[in-house]
């Protein structure tokens, strides 16, 4: 159980919420990590689609780190 608990940390936010954003960054990192195997298997990758997902990546990495950031109280 110490495991479920663990993993399903991941996915909430700082108040302890699912989080549909990290859910989306952990997929979107999936794709990612799929695009660069398929590469490095001889496989031909579309840029639009590499920079779609990269895009998705960052804007989420960002939206994350600002609800990280909203929590911090400041003076």
């Amino acid at each position: 159980m110490k495991f479920i608990s663990w993993f399903r940390q991941f996915f909430e936010d700082q108040n302890g919420m699912p989080s549909s954003k990290r859910a989306t960054l952990y997929v979107s990192l999936f794709f990612l990590w799929m695009i660069i195997k398929g590469s490095l298997e001889g496989k031909t990758v579309d840029q639009m689609v590499l920079f779609s997902v990269c895009g998705i990546i960052l804007f989420l990495i960002g939206a994350v780190t600002s609800e990280f950031f909203k929590k911090i109280p400041f003076k």
